[in-house]
């Protein structure tokens, strides 16, 4: 076994020039034979091994769609690309075991492989505008300016540029994806309508062994397409490996590990494929064709199905790192709460008393915009500040009271104790919420609520620039509650929900990097 090894390592590296009757030879044999009854053996195996774990983890994926890791990373995207891989990784293994037409290749590699890129280019690009965007946020709104109510009664959603810019954000990965895929699916089917060479080349129907088609670039013109992409895909691959670099991410192997890593195997395969298609094809009308064609090319050419197992191999790696890898993260988390669930830290009530010290939520601010989360903390602050205006409102309201003076309420300022809280100009003692204590069924007095009204449009409805993602009863009920009889609590549903996503995605987080310092 040793001695064979050591000869198929020597073929690779055989740099003596193969003669023109070995070429004819070499081009007449297929892969479909008995002399490779071993290797396709081997692919047989690797077919079905592959199309069980990726249903079965497809299957799980979906299933775990609503929690926080799977959500993190977009499900619609991550999923989607999860299907057309499989989808690609199926075709490109039938024809080691068996007969298949020469369009079907076409179809994995102008169709397939463009979709496939532009999804996960899409992918790196939200990680990269997304990043940003979260560290906008946290800049804009806590800028964001109310309309003051004694001067207008006009209300206007704040900061509206941010939600046109998230919805730019969608809008451009859309296309991103649609165009470039549309195109490749058009100016293929062009090809086989307009080059009777290319149909009578790569036929539709016809079935025939694939590897003597890559040996003999039949259909070569209409491959046109993944080149011209293939050198698309290389230039954003590059491009955005850069820009990654500058993403932060709390998760050692997070999306930003699997984003990188991607691009650069992507990268990397797609030079040692032009190197090989150089040196290792025999007929082509793109490039001059070596004549003095190594030995060592062909039997990697051979070994790698035309380069196709290159190709196959990124796949795979692109679906671990998408699909499966996250579903491990979200087991092993699972099982860690479990086992350290008895620890009095790990408890919701200690997440609590976290949330009441300013400092320390600073550091859970930085925590979820490296995990594409900032909004929860940021709901969270602004819900505080909405409990100190209230508490703020009745102690101007006693004290109207006892002076009997109603222009004490009414000509109190409001906004300018709101943009004190929201600037943090509060000390420390009264970041606690435990200071504070109303009736949650109470009607919001009319001076804060504007403040209570831009809360909503801020954080709650669909379009809004940092929607939390609560369920859509909470939601319904705080609008009903909102439009038709607004009451302090109107928002402590969506808080419970808010804090148990935040204990449960970005608190494990602080307390791995923070236990020791807080004992």
């Amino acid at each position: 076994m040793v001695k064979n090894l050591f000869n198929n390592l020597c073929l690779f590296f055989n740099s003596t020039i193969v003669s023109k009757e070995e070429l004819d030879e070499y081009a007449r044999t297929g892969f479909l034979t008995d002399t490779f009854i071993v290797e396709r053996s081997i692919y047989l195996f690797l077919f079905f091994f592959i199309s069980i774990i990726t249903v079965t983890f497809l299957i799980i994926f979906y299933k775990l769609r609503n929690s926080y890791i799977i959500h993190q990373r977009n499900f619609g995207l991550t999923f989607t690309e999860g299907i057309f891989i499989s989808i690609d990784l199926f075709i490109i293994f039938l024809p080691q075991l068996t007969e298949v037409p020469c369009f079907l290749t076409v179809i994995s590699a102008n169709i397939l492989n463009t979709i496939i890129n532009l999804i996960f280019l899409t992918r790196s690009l939200r990680v990269i505008l997304f990043y940003h965007y979260n560290i906008f946020k946290v800049t804009s709104i806590s800028k964001k300016k109310y309309n003051n109510p004694r001067k207008e009664n006009i209300i206007h959603e704040p900061n509206n540029y941010l939600h046109l810019l998230s919805k730019k954000i969608k809008i451009v990965t859309a296309l991103f994806i649609i165009i470039p895929s549309l195109i490749a699916i058009a100016v293929t089917f062009l090809i086989y309508l307009i080059d009777s060479e290319v149909r009578k080349d790569c036929p539709i129907w016809k079935l025939e062994d694939t590897m003597i088609s890559f040996k003999n670039n039949k259909g070569e013109k209409v491959y046109i397409v993944v080149i011209i992409f293939g050198f698309f895909f290389m230039t954003f691959n590059f491009i955005f490996a850069i820009l990654l670099i500058n993403v932060k991410d709390v998760n050692k192997y997070g999306v930003k590990f699997e984003c990188l890593s991607v691009s650069i195997m992507t990268l990397a395969f797609n030079i040692i494929n032009i190197i090989l298609q150089k040196n290792a094809t025999i007929k082509s009308t793109y490039f001059d064709i070596n004549e003095n064609i190594r030995r060592g090319f062909l039997v990697i050419y051979e070994k790698t199905k035309g380069g196709k197992m290159f190709f196959s191999f990124n796949l795979m790696y692109m679906f671990f790192t998408s699909i499966i890898l996250p579903v491990i993260h979200y087991y092993r988390n699972k099982l860690s709460k479990n086992i350290y669930f008895q620890d009095p830290m790990n408890s919701l009530q200690y997440f609590y008393k976290l949330l009441n010290t300013p400092s320390l939520v600073s550091e859970l601010r930085e925590i979820a915009i490296k995990e594409f989360s900032v909004e929860n903390v940021l709901f969270w602050e602004n819900y505080q500040i909405l409990q100190k205006m209230v508490n703020k409102y009745y102690i101007e309201y006693n004290k109207a009271k006892e002076f009997r003076d109603e222009r004490i309420v009414t000509q109190y300022d409001f906004e300018n104790y709101y943009f004190q809280q929201l600037q943090g100009n509060n000390n420390n003692s009264d970041g606690s919420m435990d200071n504070y204590s109303y009736d949650p069924n109470m009607p919001i007095p009319d001076e804060i609520l504007p403040y209570f009204t831009s809360f909503y449009y801020m954080f709650i409805d669909y379009n809004s620039p940092a929607v939390v993602n609560i369920s859509g009863t909470s939601e319904r009920q705080i609008y009903n509650e909102i439009c038709f009889n607004p009451t302090i609590g109107v928002y402590d549903s969506a808080k419970n929900e808010v804090v148990e996503m935040m204990y449960n995605s970005i608190y494990p987080i602080f307390l791995k990097n923070n236990k020791q310092s807080l004992y």
